[in-house]
């Protein structure tokens, strides 16, 4: 079965010549947890879980105690406490991201969700026609636009994002920038404590064996995981490899995180620029637009 290659509830043209499968109901999907999981949104999931556990377990714990001269545990205390704040903030807006429905209201108070109907091209030109969605069987605002994938029309659509899963609509766009921005800070945390650690490794590894598990053992090849709560032992290559790993995917993920941003800033400052310089003629070309999908 080729899952991730073919989207079960794609909306597609049907001609009058062709039957209709009745066994495959083009469902519309209701968020990012409706099933089946995009291999984009697994990555991310995958990609979160990784940056947690060796940030937390093997980075943090080895940052030594020059940096600030309070000390070891007020180190570790401010270090901990920053990363799972932003940790815990991007899991929070990431999870709400995924599960609201950013579906157009007439779409959310349907009193009947069943399955779409195929769309007929010989019938209708455009799935949307003088603001009814003829898939959707309901009236729509006129930013709405029916998603191909989620198969429903999504108020003031954006994009449909792989990452979480689910459309970008004006129910969760904040939420998907915070979501953006919020991993952008721990990718740069991470990114930081790895790097140190990989250079440190190699110009001065004591700099990085100041907690107690490393007193009274002088051989360097001897370091510690998961300290201080559940001190694993492990080899020395373990410690420069992930760092290597890391600084790798976190370089990675930096740099699609900036540009993913970037860009959307970039749409909202040109729109917003458009309105203030020109709100004339800004005004007048929406009351055209709206003129043209209102009723005839």
């Amino acid at each position: 079965m080729d899952v991730c290659g073919r989207n079960p509830n794609r909306t597609a043209p049907v001609n009058e010549d062709t039957p209709r499968q009745a066994d495959v109901p083009l469902c519309s999907r209701t968020n990012g947890w409706t099933w089946p999981p995009h291999p984009f949104q697994l990555l991310a999931w995958l990609l979160y879980l990784y940056f947690a556990i060796t940030g937390f377990g093997v980075f943090v714990p080895l940052l030594p105690t020059h940096w600030i001269p309070a000390g070891r545990c007020l180190l570790l205390h401010l270090n901990f406490k920053c990363t799972g704040i932003v940790f815990a903030v991007h899991l929070c807006v990431h999870v709400m991201a995924v599960s609201v429905d950013p579906a157009d209201y007439n779409v959310r108070m349907k009193s009947s969700r069943g399955p779409v109907p195929a769309f007929d091209r010989s019938k209708h030109a455009h799935v949307i026609e003088n603001c009814h969605c003829y898939l959707c069987q309901v009236d729509v605002g006129p930013k709405s636009k029916h998603c191909s994938s989620c198969n429903k029309c999504v108020a003031n659509f954006d994009h449909h994002c792989r990452w979480l899963n689910n459309c970008v609509g004006s129910r969760n766009y904040r939420l998907f920038l915070h979501s953006v921005v919020s991993a952008l800070l721990g990718v740069c945390l991470v990114l930081v404590f790895a790097s140190y650690v990989f250079i440190e490794f190699f110009l001065d590894p004591s700099k990085l064996r100041t907690d107690k598990h490393f007193l009274g053992k002088n051989e360097t090849g001897v370091w510690f995981v998961f300290l201080p709560v559940a001190p694993l032992r492990s080899a020395a290559a373990v410690i420069p490899g992930l760092a290597a790993v890391t600084v790798s995917l976190a370089l990675l993920s930096f740099v699609l995180l900036c540009h993913l941003l970037f860009f959307h800033i970039y749409l909202n400052e040109m729109i917003w620029t458009t309105v203030r310089k020109y709100p004339r003629t800004t005004q007048r070309n929406w009351s055209m637009v709206l003129r043209e999908l209102g009723p005839q």
